[in-house]
């Protein structure tokens, strides 16, 4: 019966979160912001906190609370000369070599400061190659993701909660691939503030195939054991054909 139990359970698809300090309880580790090469001039800065924390490139006190534990992150960007302006907070993650299907999921929440209306800024999302810092130009292209773009009518108060139905990823099976979040403004009115918490990315492994069925093997003493019905078998013959001989 236990041996049934362990072969149905390696044919079962199992499921990872491939992200690292998603939930940010280990401060920035594991990420990395920057402006991509092609924002004009401004300011962009991620920092980890607690509620009701401060966003500190723009000096903003956030309405925002942890949703995963007691830390999350904020972001702010602010363009000083015209053009896509962009803020991207990233991480690097390993795609597994028999990955199937992944989903995408985290709480984020946007606050439109100085004047800056929701036309003006949005956040987007989604796995992109590693080569470059996706950025407001790039966020249409990316590789993965659902619609890849939030953008609220007014502040958010809280962070809210996005969860994606998985999508196929064998085709990017076994790379490694730029998991971004971007805040991007396209104005200088303002500045665009950001907070996010509890992004996973859970990637379905291909289930394994059914192990072959096992042959039965005798032990060692198995072995002693019918080397020595042989010998009694064995014995049993010669006895037998020297009593016949003797007969005849």
């Amino acid at each position: 019966m236990g041996a049934v139990l362990s072969a149905a359970a390696l044919v079962q698809a199992q499921t990872t979160n491939v992200v690292t300090n998603g939930s940010f309880e280990s401060g920035i580790t594991g990420w990395t912001f920057a402006k991509d090469a092609l924002s004009p001039a401004g300011t962009c800065g991620f920092n980890v906190t607690t509620a009701p924390g401060t966003e500190t490139t723009t000096s903003t006190l956030t309405p925002f609370a942890a949703t995963d534990g007691v830390n999350f992150a904020l972001g702010g960007a602010t363009e000083t000369a015209f053009g896509d302006f962009s803020c991207t907070l990233y991480q690097d993650v390993a795609i597994p070599a028999n990955a199937a299907t992944a989903s995408l999921i985290f709480d984020a929440g946007e606050l439109l400061v100085g004047g800056k209306s929701n036309s003006q800024a949005a956040l987007f999302y989604g796995l992109y190659p590693t080569a470059n810092v996706p950025g407001y130009g790039s966020a249409r292209t990316k590789l993965f993701g659902p619609s890849g773009i939030y953008e609220p009518v007014i502040s958010d108060t809280t962070l809210q909660h996005f969860t994606f139905s998985p999508v196929n990823v064998a085709n990017v099976a076994g790379q490694t691939l730029r998991l971004a979040f971007i805040l991007g403004t396209d104005s200088t009115t303002g500045s665009v503030v950001g907070g996010l918490d509890n992004v996973q990315l859970l990637v379905t492994l291909a289930a394994a195939p059914p192990p072959p069925p096992s042959v039965p093997t005798l032990s060692v003493w198995g072995m002693f054991g019918l080397g020595g019905l042989l010998l009694l078998c064995g014995g049993w013959l010669l006895r037998r054909r020297k009593g016949v001989s003797a007969v005849a």
